[in-house]
């Protein structure tokens, strides 16, 4: 009560206006790290979606090789009737230098290695017991197998990926491939962000940091030990815990220690996959920022009280001065309103000086608004350009230089595009993903012919086109359906080369339930010798470097994916005819 009568009454504005002051600074901080923190998610989900898709992407240049395989003769005949194991192995020596992966190999029933593409190496797969891997467990009940550990022979760690080999209903084998992911992580490492890959037990299989890999994010349980002990999945790796340690979640990220370093992290799980990605950014930029917003409110708060101090003695100031103009001392007033003018003048100059401080600081503040903006919109395609970098940079190590210009273009593109972003300040369009979903047929096809327009006109090929002018909806993955069409188009120029006349016809109508697609050419047709097998991998009627026999091939497995059927045979006269059938979304059949 003492200490509440001995306070003045006119303190009290006083005291609440110095409370609303100080919790200012603090608001604005608030707002500020709740922006950053908005930008920080924006930033690290394009970061979790660019890495994720060159992950999967990756992977999927080779998902259909062991498909590929497990549907070649020769290799069915050898894991049936014993064929000849030497000749298997140089085919599979053939695919793998075509398609870039590591290793091709064949597993029998028992689990053993019968034929593989490192066959002519010192230490290669022939006569592996591999039973135990659960690769060849899931394949040898029907599945397709993805399995990631370390190579019992040199090793090396991979990504395998196995199919099935049946010879009839009866699975005979497995075929697998092996994908060394190794070049991408130099990638990442290249590309100077912080991300790493965990696989379901919580073991980092891929990281930016190589003194992360095969560290748990947690102590693993004595059954999980036993489970990778018994695949044999990390041999020669202890397991070691990763020194992390999470403080507190701040929106849609967690705030983790790892050694001395704090990080914001972003994780979600791979579709498709039993692995999660995490994309780490350096804790300290947030509570810089924040710190920076709360000392700059508190300098214009000081700045805004020193004013209004000003003020007020101005105020003070001609109040005497009335008072002695009354009390009869113009003397002294006079000698008094000299030095106020001088101060007047030596306030105001400062004045004028600190307010043109405010506006520069304005101005900096505008353009750091605007160098972030723009450093956001660069920073996703700068890291594509690292990757296609680092890409063209392993393709010369492995003499691909046939790749480099679609890659290379790809960069040009990226460059026109950061042109545009920073002309303008727009934002970079999202990829698309690649799920099934309702299309309308006609679009497709119009889209193909789009991008086949400028082939037609060099090769002087006429178009007969015939579609109907309602919508054919279908379900399935779009881009994939315009893959297949874009192959057949250019088949059939391939073919035309030397027909005098060319012309080229699509038709598509509606049966029942069902979409066709008519594809047919005038060119010389299909030859004998691969009618029979022109669906199969590596069946080609191409001149020797044009084509290596998988358009078609992988075609058919992507229109039986969609459900649909996929025929040729040759035309009445001369040429060649594709059918391509599909089955009516459900909105169509209603309709």
């Amino acid at each position: 009560m003492n200490f509440l009568r001995s306070i003045n009454i006119r303190t009290i504005p006083f005291v609440i206006c110095a409370l609303i002051l100080l919790g200012i600074p603090f608001g604005v901080a608030l707002l500020v790290q709740y922006d950053y923190l908005h930008d920080l998610e924006r930033v690290s989900t394009e970061r979790l979606n660019l890495y994720e898709s060159t992950l999967k992407s990756e992977l999927k240049k080779f998902e259909y090789l062991p498909y590929l395989i497990s549907e070649t003769g020769m290799v069915a005949r050898l894991l049936k009737d014993g064929g000849s194991p030497q000749s298997v192995s140089q085919f599979l020596e053939k695919a793998n230098t075509i398609a870039g992966s590591s290793v091709l190999y064949v597993i029998n029933k028992q689990g053993v290695v019968i034929a593989a593409s490192n066959w002519r190496e010192e230490k290669n797969f022939l006569g592996l017991d591999l039973s135990f891997r659960p690769y060849f467990q899931d394949a040898m009940q029907s599945m397709q197998g993805k399995f990631f550990g370390v190579g019992i022979t040199i090793g090396e760690p991979g990504f395998y990926i196995s199919h099935p080999v049946r010879s009839g209903d009866e699975v005979v084998g497995v075929a697998v491939a092996k994908i060394v992911l190794s070049p991408l992580e130099n990638i990442w490492q290249e590309g100077g962000e912080t991300l790493f890959v965990a696989d379901s037990s919580g073991v980092i299989v891929l990281a930016s940091r190589p003194a992360w890999k095969y560290r748990t994010l947690a102590p693993l349980s004595k059954a999980t030990l036993k489970i990778i002990h018994d695949r044999e999945q990390y041999p020669e790796f202890k397991l070691r815990p990763l020194s992390s340690k999470t403080t507190v979640r701040l929106g849609f990220a967690r705030e983790v220690s790892i050694g001395n370093e704090r990080f914001l992290e972003n994780s979600r799980s791979i579709p498709g996959m039993d692995w999660t990605i995490s994309y780490l950014m350096p804790q300290g930029q947030l509570w810089e920022r924040t710190l920076g917003t709360s000392l700059t409110s508190f300098v214009l708060i000081g700045l805004a009280i020193l004013t209004r101090l000003f003020f007020r003695e101005r105020q003070q100031k001609r109040f005497s001065r009335l008072q002695a103009i009354e009390a009869g001392h113009i003397r002294d007033i006079n000698k008094k309103l000299a030095l106020e003018v001088e101060e007047r003048k030596r306030t105001e100059h400062e004045l004028r000086a600190a307010q043109e401080e405010l506006v520069q600081a304005g101005k900096l503040a505008a353009l750091g608004e605007m160098a972030t903006a723009i450093a956001h919109e660069l920073n996703q395609p700068i890291a594509a350009v690292k990757t296609y970098i680092a890409s063209c940079r392993l393709m010369l190590k492995r003499g691909k230089t046939e790749d480099l210009d679609p890659t290379l273009q790809k960069v040009s593109e990226l460059g026109d595009r950061m042109g545009k972003v920073t002309g303008q300040l727009k934002s970079f369009a999202r990829k698309s993903s690649d799920k099934k979903s309702e299309f309308d047929l006609r679009l497709a096809i119009q889209e193909s012919l789009t991008l086949m327009k400028h082939q037609f006109h060099v090769e002087n090929c006429e178009l007969d086109l015939n579609m109907s002018d309602d919508p054919v909806y279908i379900i399935g993955d779009r881009v994939r359906l315009e893959q297949v069409l874009i192959n057949l188009f250019r088949n059939a120029l391939d073919a035309l080369q030397e027909t005098e006349k060319p012309i080229i016809g699509v038709s598509l109508r509606q049966v029942k339930e069902r979409a066709k697609i008519h594809v047919w050419d005038n060119g010389p047709g299909i030859s004998e010798q691969v009618d029979k097998r022109i669906f199969e991998p590596f069946v080609t009627t191409k001149k020797e470097g044009i084509g290596v026999g998988l358009g078609l091939s992988i075609s058919y497995k992507i229109i039986k994916d969609m459900n649909g059927d996929f025929r040729a045979a040759n035309r009445e006269h001369h040429g060649a005819e594709f059918f391509v059938h599909l089955p009516l979304s459900r909105k169509k059949q209603d309709g």
